[in-house]
């Protein structure tokens, strides 16, 4: 079989229809079609493309795993991509997720190493389990403020991103999210997000700096373990909480041990005392108290323009401040002001 024409009478494709059809190169599905059922074209890794009309509104789990597709449009009728619906479709490059749908499921684009665009749906709520784990190719992801939980392993060994956008209504990030992220450089955790998962960003190796909000009230083990590049760990928290020892440890390639971040704590005003009486805190070598929260440079507790008006003030009077540093570079500059702008235009 390498071809096939589906009648217009055909409502839905039922599970396991083309399975393993391996020498299938083509498929034209009808507009009369709105369902496409589990594993139907599983394993029909001759297929490179699709078009999936846009009577659709649901893909069903490993619909199209294994694929060897190079493109696919998602039409707007879609609500819903099931399980590992793209799983393993390594050819894909790029991917649009259109607004009309509300879930992606578990590991609806794990394994799809080429993918190095993403548009996520701004009616997308939660990004399941696994959905983009070990898309090498990803580069950058923006999430857009519809989502309130990135679930466990979600962009984990995504070793190829570089920068991810989390909008303040993500409340909860899941287990092992980012997990061996390794291009990953600097990170802004949302002042929406109440609970860190295990391991959330372990072995982000190049991870320089991060900044955990006030909100946090859960930190799971491990949360940054192996973070071995983090210099800068900016906490808000302002009644810190005990948190697992291995937290920001990491191995040590030299002398082959666990050892604690070298990394500089910076805490809020008046609570120095607390981080060093609180285990997982207290270990930190040196801890700073800010004078004013990162980016909230006027300490009025909002971050909008007036902000960035102090910030170019301090950037044209060459004043250096740990609070002014937002991309946690070393230095306040332009770099700086450009960030915070996008901060304030992203409601972050």
């Amino acid at each position: 079989l390498t071809s096939v024409t589906i009648p217009n009478s055909v409502t839905s494709i039922g599970d396991y229809a083309f399975r393993d059809c391996t020498n299938l190169t083509s498929i034209t599905i009808p507009n009369s079609v709105t369902s496409i059922g589990d594993y139907v074209f599983y394993d029909c890794y001759s297929l490179t493309s699709v078009t999936i009309p846009n009577s659709v509104t649901s893909i069903g789990s490993y619909a199209f795993s294994g694929c060897s597709l190079t493109s696919v449009t998602i039409p707007n009728s879609v609500t819903s991509i099931g399980k590992r619906a793209f799983g393993y479709c390594s050819g894909l490059t790029s991917i649009i997720i259109p607004n009309s749908v509300i879930s992606i499921g578990r590991s609806a684009f794990s394994g799809c190493s080429g993918l190095t665009s993403v548009t996520i749906g701004n009616s997308v709520t939660s990004i399941g389990d696994g959905a983009f784990g070990g898309c090498d190719g990803l580069t950058s992801v923006s999430i857009p403020n519809s989502v309130t939980s990135i679930g466990n392993s979600a962009f984990s060994s995504c070793r190829g991103l570089t920068s991810v956008t989390i909008p303040n209504s993500v409340t909860n990030i899941g287990n092992d999210a980012f997990r061996n992220c390794r291009g990953l450089t600097s990170l802004t955790i949302p002042n929406s997000v109440t609970s860190i998962g295990i391991s959330a960003f372990y072995d982000c190796s190049r991870l320089t700096s991060v900044i955990i909000p006030n909100s946090v009230t859960s930190i799971g083990n491990s949360a940054f373990y192996d973070c071995s590049d983090l210099t800068k760990v900016y906490s808000l928290i302002k009644e810190p909480f005990a948190i697992n020892g291995d937290v920001f440890q990491y191995d040590d390639d030299v002398t082959n041990k666990r050892v604690f971040t070298s990394a500089t704590l910076y805490v809020p005003k008046d609570t120095k005392a607390k981080y060093e009486a609180t285990d997982g805190w207290k270990e930190f070598k040196e801890i700073i108290e800010l004078v004013a929260e990162p980016s909230d440079l006027n300490d009025d507790g909002e971050i909008d323009v007036t902000d960035v008006v102090e910030l170019i003030d301090m950037v044209l009077a060459g004043i250096y401040d740990a609070a002014a540093d937002i991309n946690g570079d070393g230095e306040v500059d332009v770099t700086d002001v450009v960030e915070l702008i996008d901060m304030v235009l992203s409601g972050e």
